[in-house]
């Protein structure tokens, strides 16, 4: 498991966060946007442009959030782990969108 850093505990514990997160939970139906899994366990809600990559605006965008299952998530974080290690990395991250990741996790 990956170590938050304290601004990201911070972000993921704000009232603004947590409200967003439960408006896109309740959007997707509490359903995996990429399997079409009900999503039980807990909220996953993730960035698809990556927070770290974002501004706080960008953060709490609906448009760049979606409901992941588990399976789901873990995938696109390693893929993210791995796009970011290769040259400009962080630029291409940036510049994935919805469709994308749809393709590359289904």
């Amino acid at each position: 498991m990956t170590e938050r850093d304290q601004q990201a505990v911070e972000f993921y514990h704000s009232k603004q966060w947590q409200s967003i997160r439960d408006y896109v939970y309740s959007r997707d139906l509490a359903t995996c946007q990429v399997c079409g899994n009900v999503v039980q366990d807990r909220k996953i809600v993730d960035h698809i442009i990556p927070r770290r990559l974002c501004s706080v605006q960008e953060a709490l965008d609906s448009n760049n959030l979606w409901t992941l299952c588990g399976r789901c998530h873990y995938r696109k974080t390693k893929i993210e782990q791995i796009i970011s290690k290769q040259q400009n990395g962080d630029i291409k991250l940036a510049h994935l969108d919805r469709d994308w990741w749809t393709k590359v996790l289904r």
